[in-house]
């Protein structure tokens, strides 16, 4: 199978890999867009700040920054966002990625009732992202910003049914196996599969595992916030959770997934553990979540 294009929280697992990724751009292309060391410090001090790496498959190909609130923009073009920062390693350009990636970012964005999408390059160098732009349907709109082109792109209507990347990362991080009786588990888990166990508090256990997070959990902890977890097992063995950036991305996802035929099992809310928390089921019964780290 051919690897993915995906958008993933920056992280400091992969900052160094994508500090080291704006080296790889020609002289030209530098003068085209900031270093993105300089672009992650900036976000971190703006509030409408949406950055995400880029990825193909597992490797850390690019970089992309969105300003939430759009700038200074027609109010009929309200609401708008700005494509503040984007690029692709030298290695990885002209392969259409670039076009994957806007993709996905059209489709998100979208989704959320954005209406239109600005832009601004630099027109004088010839490596620029100009005609590129241009191709995949932004038009000029003859307005300079700071010396750079201002470009606008309106983006497509009634998308709630079109596939949008939900605010989540593709990829799973926590595997969690519900089970009746704690202690012979644990044991098998422990004793005949050979996992470490790296947190024991009684009716949960988590091992050590290289890559996804695993563990198991008593279907009892559960009885206080779904009566699913009282009800005969039919496939709720097994759970995904998938990390999302904020509890509002908790209850965006939430909607999105029931929108697209997940089966509500309980909406989002503040869990005692310091996570805002919504389940919902597949088409077999089995029993997910899309949670987020409470703020302290």
């Amino acid at each position: 199978m051919e690897p993915r294009i995906t958008l993933r929280p920056v992280t400091g697992d992969n900052l160094r890999a994508l500090i080291r990724l704006s080296e790889t751009l020609t002289e030209p292309q530098s003068h085209c867009v900031a270093p993105n060391a300089v672009s992650v410090a900036q976000a971190h001090v703006s509030d409408a700040a949406w950055m995400r790496a880029i990825y193909l498959g597992d490797e850390p190909i690019g970089f992309v920054m969105v300003d939430l609130d759009g700038g200074d923009v027609p109010e009929a073009d309200r609401p708008a966002v700005g494509l503040w920062r984007f690029m692709i390693g030298r290695p990885w350009q002209r392969k259409g990625y670039g076009k994957q990636v806007l993709d996905q970012l059209v489709a998100y964005f979208a989704h959320r009732g954005v209406r239109t999408m600005y832009t601004s390059v630099v027109l004088e160098e010839p490596e620029g992202p100009y005609g590129f732009y241009l191709k995949y349907g932004f038009t000029d709109t003859g307005v300079k910003e700071e010396g750079e082109e201002v470009l606008r792109l309106t983006l497509p209507a009634g998308t709630t049914r079109a596939p949008c990347p939900l605010p989540l990362v593709a990829r799973v991080d926590l595997v969690t196996v519900w089970v009746d009786a704690m202690d012979p588990m644990r044991s098998f888990y422990r004793d005949v599969l050979g996992f470490l166990v790296k947190d024991d508090l009684g009716k949960y256990v988590e091992f050590e595992n290289n890559g996804v997070r695993f563990a198991l959990c008593e279907r009892s902890v559960m009885h206080a916030h779904s009566p699913a977890f009282k009800e005969p097992v039919r496939g709720q063995r097994f759970e995904l959770a998938f990390r999302c950036d904020s509890s509002a991305d908790v209850d965006e996802a939430y909607r999105i997934l029931l929108e697209h035929g997940a089966a509500g099992v309980a909406p989002p809310q503040d869990m005692p553990w310091n996570q805002r928390t919504a389940l919902f089921a597949d088409p077999e019964g089995n029993i997910h979540e899309v949670f987020a780290n409470l703020q302290p």
